[in-house]
């Protein structure tokens, strides 16, 4: 039977959710944070349900200014620009949420592998995360949508790959600490096989830690991809995304305010959100683990 050290270090009974969990009822700017985010995923998810509109569809004159019918007006084609705007939430919050998912799945499962077994496997796994923290992470990004055509998977999978190498360290650094911790050494004594340990006990320990990273890639991750997208190399219309429609909108600013401001200001908020979330867990976490 698995020995589990006194207090909070063994945190095996407690199960994987309980430390986060406890976050949102401490800690109120994650809950905030949430709540932010959630209503924007939701508003974005759920957009085509309670709009008469399309996102390519001509609802009216263009540059028509916000009113009861367009709440934020229509864009130069005449597109209702909330319907859009909600629209381009779907791929932007996507490809930051997907990405930080797969740099979170990978890079953890990289730092728990070196931080628990050490030796030859923590040397060639640290040197392959070396070699990509070596190449800056907006040349490795720019250099891929340009090789490879800037689909929504190719974004996905270059934001994650650059966030990988964070996530691996920070947990690595941690279970490198775990391990010689008495619950830990006395489930190796036991017998107890290293992917049981990693599960049982490594994973709830750094659960928060994790959470922490994955909130602030995903903010990192929306920014990126908009800017990327501002420079054409992301989202390719007619997709909307937050960074084009900024793009495609900037030079009506002085006639049009509403235009710029509206895709830059809902980022502003996801980013915020995933701020908070991230600050929220951060500011629990040594509490927690």
């Amino acid at each position: 039977m698995t020995a589990v050290a006194p207090g909070r270090a063994g945190t095996a009974s407690r199960g994987w959710w309980s430390p986060v969990l406890s976050v949102f009822r401490s800690r109120r700017e994650a809950a905030v944070g949430v709540v932010l985010l959630v209503t924007l995923v939701v508003l974005s998810m759920t957009v085509s349900l309670w709009t008469n509109y399309s996102p390519s569809e001509v609802a009216g004159a263009p540059f028509s200014a916000p009113s009861g019918a367009h709440p934020l007006g229509t864009d130069d084609l005449g597109r209702d620009y909330l319907v859009r705007l909600l629209t381009a939430g779907q791929t932007s919050l996507g490809i930051a949420f997907f990405a930080a998912g797969i740099a979170l799945l990978v890079g953890s499962a990289i730092g728990i592998a070196a931080g628990l077994r050490g030796g030859w496997l923590d040397s060639v796994l640290m040197a392959v995360i070396d070699l990509v923290l070596s190449f800056p992470s907006l040349l490795l990004a720019l250099s891929a949508v340009t090789v490879f055509s800037p689909t929504k998977t190719t974004l996905v999978l270059v934001l994650a790959l650059i966030a990988v190498p964070q996530f691996a360290r920070v947990v690595r650094s941690r279970c490198m600490e775990l391990r010689e911790r008495e619950f830990v050494l006395s489930a190796r004594v036991s017998g107890v096989p290293d992917p049981i340990i990693a599960v049982k006990h490594l994973v709830p320990n750094v659960l928060p830690l994790m959470t922490v990273q994955f909130a602030n890639t995903a903010a990192i991750a929306i920014l990126v991809e908009s800017s990327l997208s501002y420079l054409g190399l992301g989202v390719q219309p007619p997709d909307p995304s937050w960074g084009n429609m900024i793009y495609a909108s900037q030079n009506y600013m002085t006639d049009s305010p509403w235009l710029p401001l509206g895709p830059a200001g809902v980022l502003l908020l996801a980013s915020v959100a995933w701020g908070l979330i991230g600050e929220g867990f951060n500011s629990g976490r040594r509490s927690l683990i």
